[in-house]
């Protein structure tokens, strides 16, 4: 059951968070840079979102009870909210923080050949939690790509992706690499020109990117708290599986729900003959859910209703405004 999570990628960017942080943390205690205090904060943040979702999926994978009748499922938006608050609070605030604190009051960097080896590691690792993250989105929507095609069809794909960990995980990464480049500009611009506000001016920089995107995931992870229905496509792809199974002759008021990553509530009223009898009736409710879970595996909870008139036009998904 917890393979169904797709956990990989969170567990690389367990790793790779551990090992960053480290190397982090000591090339700011040495160097005295702001940037790299925000980047070290950062892998902190970094680190303790990873435990949190992955608590998120243990939890999650609890069976069903009388209590939560539909499973344990959204557990994994609640931690992963959680995640993005944490991160908005200790990273973002942090590293706001101490670039102001730089910039009105510079001090000098040290070690600076250390620090940039440091930094030139942690791009690298970086890099390759980007890799797995982007590999992770795409396994999670079901496709499949290599090489630079990596990049966009990650992108491309990115809104398929139900489970917030593993959007969490990617963005997360995707700002870590590009905040550790930015720390390594800074150092060596501060380096070449000894002009030391652009050390607190990037730490500044890198706290405004992690408030935004903490902001973004907490808003993402809160609407599927509290019931987002699944994509227009996804809609639509159901209402032509159900409307092409025989005996159907249409189909209304389709609805979905996620309750969880691997798990989405359909409800929908089915029309058919109404001279057929109850029995062929629930043959014809069991065929649909059976299309329905062939081609949408995470299609887990069903509740269809049967019509036995036409009183209400023919399928069509309109979007949702």
């Amino acid at each position: 059951m917890l393979k169904a999570y797709n956990t990989r990628a969170l567990w690389v960017a367990l790793g790779a968070n551990l090992s960053i942080f480290a190397i982090k943390a000591v090339s700011a205690l040495i160097s005295n840079s702001a940037a790299m205090f925000s980047e070290a904060l950062h892998s902190l943040a970094d680190l303790v979102n990873s435990i949190f979702l992955l608590i998120g999926i243990r939890l999650a994978i609890r069976p069903a009870d009388e209590e939560h009748p539909f499973g344990y499922g959204k557990e994994v938006y609640f931690w992963s909210f959680v995640a993005s608050i944490f991160m908005l609070g200790v990273t973002s605030m942090g590293s706001l923080l101490k670039g102001y604190g730089q910039i009105k009051d510079p001090h000098p960097l040290e070690h600076f050949s250390l620090t940039i080896a440091a930094l030139v590691i942690a791009t690298c690792i970086e890099a390759i939690a980007v890799h797995s993250a982007m590999q992770g989105v795409l396994k999670e929507a079901g496709h499949n790509a290599h090489g630079l095609k990596l990049i966009p069809e990650s992108f491309q794909v990115l809104e398929k992706v139900a489970n917030p960990a593993i959007k969490l995980v990617f963005f997360e990464d995707l700002v870590a690499f590009f905040g550790v480049v930015l720390a390594l500009a800074a150092i060596v611009a501060v380096k070449l020109t000894n002009y030391l506000i652009l050390d607190g001016l990037v730490s500044i920089l890198i706290g405004v990117t992690l408030s935004i995107l903490a902001i973004t995931l907490a808003y993402e992870n809160r609407e599927l708290i509290i019931g987002r229905a699944a994509t227009d496509s996804l809609e639509q792809l159901i209402g032509d599986i159900a409307l092409n199974t025989p005996r159907v002759k249409d189909v209304h008021s389709l609805k979905t729900m996620y309750l969880g990553p691997k798990s989405l509530l359909v409800n929908m009223e089915i029309e058919v003959d109404p001279h057929m009898t109850v029995d062929k009736m629930d043959d014809v409710v069991a065929d649909v859910e059976s299309r329905i879970k062939q081609k949408i595996p995470i299609a887990h909870h069903f509740s269809i209703e049967v019509q036995a008139d036409d009183q209400v036009p023919h399928w069509e998904t309109h979007p949702r405004e």
